[in-house]
């Protein structure tokens, strides 16, 4: 496969993307990939919860042990969820790229392919998020420290801080917003350059950092527009996403509207069976308006998670031949499958298999 440049991977993504969901198929196959790409996301949510703490001194004993204990349940059901998102998220990220990179929408042939390389991926996704707290933490924290210190003591704010705060307060919110996409464009290099040889090939955590190493120590520059033109295509694609959500709200909105003011209006005034009539259809036309919504945003992210996934194969296919070889096969040899994950067993003494992007390193 040719090495495309940053720029000249963006017009085959968007072939590749219209040959997948634009042939003789139907909308359950954007559905399916959209919910594939939707589920995949989750990984990096994290939920926040407070548990019942303080303020106890008018509570009786037994009273306040409850909720602790209610406090503590919470807490390591809402912990055994997010390890489960966080499971599904990742293994469904090797599923997404399976289905882009194959044109494959069969989800359960995929899901079972990647059992062993998904516990890998995870785990480089922890330790990744670790190092960057550990690196961003000498930033963040004095940040942090300075934005409370500046904050008033009472509740009346001197005319003369007001300066003084909101310079802090856009410190804050400017250091903020640098770390988070500081830490998306990390995270891109890691999802677009490891994942692929983790899927392909089975590589160690160690042997996948030192292929995304080498990749950007070959070509800086042409990794570092890749990183902005996808920052740029994924708010493009994000901002279009939201525009059509809004019409097609707007479009929703005035026939369930319509219905929902007149049957306000004819029974506003009525008994209580017509008052249980008026929320039985108010809830109805409620989510006659939400599931079109949810159902078209689950289309059109799939749309644009297809896309970008896409691009990021077109642009390390050139540089990743096996990758490549299933990317465009060559018509006059027979296609041969990857490599089933590797056993321990069966793993070279150096930790993987030998790095294969043919990087040009001096």
């Amino acid at each position: 496969m040719q090495r495309l440049n940053a720029i000249d991977a963006i017009t085959p993504a968007m072939n590749h993307t219209q040959r997948l969901l634009g042939g003789p198929r139907n909308w359950r196959v954007w559905l399916k990939i959209g919910a594939v790409a939707f589920f995949a996301q989750m990984g990096g949510c994290s939920s926040s919860f407070n548990v019942p703490r303080g303020h106890h001194q008018g509570l009786p004993p037994a009273f306040a042990a409850v909720l602790v204990a209610i406090g503590v349940v919470i807490a390591v059901i809402a912990l055994i969820l997010g390890l489960a998102f966080f499971y599904l998220s990742s293994r469904l990220q090797f599923v997404l790229f399976d289905m882009v990179l194959r044109r494959d929408t069969r989800v359960a042939p995929i899901w079972r392919r990647y059992d062993r390389a998904t516990w890998y991926w995870m785990g480089l996704k922890v330790l990744f998020f670790l190092a960057v707290l550990l690196f961003l933490a000498p930033v963040l924290v004095p940040t942090i420290l300075h934005f409370i210190h500046s904050m008033p003591d009472g509740p009346a704010l001197p005319r003369e801080r007001m300066p003084e705060l909101l310079g802090a307060m856009f410190g804050f919110l400017g250091a903020i917003f640098l770390v988070i996409l500081f830490i998306g464009l990390l995270y891109a290099l890691l999802a677009d350059f490891g994942l692929p040889s983790m899927a392909l090939e089975g590589t160690s955590l160690a042997d996948t950092l030192r292929r995304i190493v080498w990749l950007v120590r070959a070509e800086p520059g042409q990794v570092l527009v890749y990183l902005i033109l996808r920052f740029l295509l994924s708010f493009a694609a994000a901002i279009g996403c939201y525009i059509a959500l809004a019409v097609f709200a707007l479009v929703l909105a005035i026939p369930f509207g319509g219905c929902g003011f007149a049957l306000w209006m004819a029974l506003r005034h009525a008994g209580t069976g017509g008052q249980f009539v008026l929320i039985a259809g108010s809830v109805v036309l409620i989510a006659a308006i939400l599931v079109p919504l949810v159902v078209a945003a689950i289309l059109l992210f799939g749309v644009s998670s297809t896309f970008l996934r896409a691009y990021s194969l077109f642009f390390l296919g050139g540089r990743y031949p096996l990758l490549g070889s299933i990317l465009e096969p060559d018509p006059g040899s027979p296609f041969t499958p990857p490599p089933p994950f590797p056993s321990p067993d069966e793993r070279s003494d150096d930790g993987g298999p030998p790095f294969p992007m043919d990087p040009v390193i001096a």
